[in-house]
Order: structure tokens, then C-alpha cells, then sequence
């Protein structure tokens, strides 16, 4: 038996190979790197998998080690392929494993398929014809982290404005404090906006406004044939993103645009495990094939 697992900053998602799905709370131990471990092993090695694929947040070296992991800082430095005793594992960037599942299940025809992933933080991966584009390092596409407002809000990397700093969970309650708003969760400010409040319209206005700026700015970049938009922020916010496909053409190149389709993710929540399942069982097939 084999599956993926997501590990999150609150919880760990598991996608197993007879398409079971379920969610572990990890929220209570998250500050501490040994009652992490402890927690996360009780869940990995549970049913005693012959393999496993792990997606992380954060920059995941090639050889599977957790260099930087905002999400979970107790986690720097680890490298789950020396900690958890399976036979076969896999560790690789979250987004990296969400973009190919999408790829894998809902856009195989795709040649360049760039994935943007907006919830605590914002993240991104792209899959060119079927293979995933990790960089020299292993850290390549941390679009959350391109600059789009020179001295701009702080962003939890350290920097200032990064595209993350305003289209993410946190980006977005900060811009509604500026207007003069009280909120804690994005959520909170989605529904006062659904309810017609006009200062929760404006703040989705000015993140709908950054969000485009980034994406245009990827698109000229990578010039995907297909762009999928996922998360937490953009489920929640479908509704007012209707028209982000003819808002992003209309600022790009006609050439790019020419070829760029707009998608939101088909696997949701779930796109992280369900990849990380998905590349695991592509990996042993390649070994196997190895072998004959």
C-alpha cells in the first residue's frame, strides 16, 4: 500500500491508493519539533506503507530536506527520508505535487501548466509536459516571493512587498485593516463583502487588482497554456473572481494570451496528497521500467 501525504500548518492531509481522503489535526503540536514528529510518524507509518509521497510548504531541497518551511518552522532542516522508516519515499514542494495532480487528472493535454495556490501563504508550481520544474536547487517557482511593491508590506518571509504580502489569507485581512476594517479571517471579510459592505468590496477589489499584477507578470514569464487557481482564499472567493480569465488577458500579450486558459482546481484541498500519491506511483513505475 501506498499514499500521499500533505503536511500542513494545521493539518495533514492523506490521499490513499484506494482513493480513501482524510485530514489529522496537527495544530496542537505544531510548535514543537518532537511532539511533531511523533505525531506526524503515527499518521505516515500508519497500515504500514511500502510507500510514501510527502508535500511540504516551504523550499525543499532535491534531496527531500526541509531547508525553510514558513508554515512549520520546527521542520527546517529535516529530512523526512532519514526519519520515517519506509521503504520508498518521495519529498517534494506542496504546490509542486498540487500542480501535478492537477496536470495528471484534469489537464494532461497541457504543455506548460503553472499551479498558484493561495491560503495561509501563496504558492506555485509548474509542470512542463508531464515533469515537474524544480530549478538547480529544488526551490524554483516561489512566486509568493517576487516583488511587486517596492518597500511594500512585510511578507512572512522577512522581505517587503512580496506578492504573497498582499494575496494570501494574511495579505488580504491586512488591506481591509488599512480601509479602516476589524477582521481577523479572510473568511470573515468574504462574507461581509457577499453581504454588500462596501469597505469588505474594496478590499477585494485592491486584492483582485494585485493578484492580476502577479499573475500577468507570471504569465509573461512562463506563458502557460494553463493557469489553475486553488486554495483556501480562492475557494472561498470564487464567486468574485469570475472574470479573472478576461481581466488577465486583456493585460497581457496577445501572443500569451492567445494560448492561456484559466482553471480553478478540481482537487482542492486534497490536490497536494492526491500529487504527491500520483508522482510516487509515476516514480516506482520509472524504477520498475529501470529494471526489465
Amino acid at each position: 500500500m501506498i499514499k500521499g501525504v500533505d503536511i500542513g500548518g494545521t493539518f495533514v492531509k492523506v490521499a490513499y491508493e484506494d482513493g480513501k481522503k482524510k485530514k489529522f489535526f496537527i495544530g496542537d503540536v505544531k510548535n514543537s519539533k518532537r511532539k511533531l514528529l511523533e505525531r506526524l510518524k503515527e499518521i505516515i507509518l500508519d497500515d504500514k506503507p511500502s510507500g510514501v509521497g510527502i508535500a511540504v510548504a516551504g523550499f525543499i531541497s532535491k534531496d527531500g530536506t526541509i531547508t525553510r518551511s514558513p508554515n512549520l518552522p520546527v521542520l527546517d532542516g529535516v529530512n523526512p527520508r532519514e526519519i520515517f522508516k519506509v521503504p520508498k519515499i518521495v519529498v517534494d514542494n506542496d504546490v509542486n505535487m498540487a500542480g501535478y495532480c492537477e496536470w495528471k487528472l484534469h489537464n494532461s493535454g497541457s504543455e506548460v501548466l503553472l499551479a498558484i495556490i493561495l491560503g495561509t501563504g501563496l504558492g506555485s508550481g509548474l509542470v512542463i509536459n508531464g515533469e515537474v520544474f524544480r530549478g538547480a536547487g529544488g526551490s524554483a517557482l516561489e512566486l509568493g516571493h517576487h516583488i511587486i511593491e517596492k518597500g511594500g508590506r512585510p511578507c512572512s518571509c522577512g522581505r517587503r512587498g512580496c506578492w504573497e504580502a498582499y494575496c494570501s489569507s494574511y495579505g488580504i485581512v491586512n488591506i481591509y485593516r488599512d480601509l479602516g476594517g476589524s477582521a481577523s479571517k479572510d473568511i470573515e471579510i468574504i462574507w461581509k463583502a457577499r453581504s454588500g459592505d462596501e469597505r469588505a468590496l474594496e478590499t477585494i477589489k485592491i486584492f483582485k487588482e494585485y493578484l492580476l499584477i502577479g499573475l500577468a507578470n507570471a504569465v509573461h514569464i512562463l506563458n502557460p497554456d494553463t493557469l489553475v487557481l486553488g486554495g483556501g482564499l480562492i475557494e472561498g472567493m470564487k464567486d468574485f473572481l469570475y472574470d479573472i480569465e478576461g481581466k488577465l488577458k486583456s493585460r497581457v500579450e496577445s501572443l500569451p494570451a492567445s494560448v492561456l486558459k484559466v482553471r480553478f482546481s478540481v482537487e482542492k484541498e486534497f490536490a497536494g496528497a492526491v500529487g504527491a500519491l500520483l508522482y510516487l506511483r509515476a516514480v516506482i513505475r520509472k524504477e520498475e521500467n529501470r529494471m526489465l
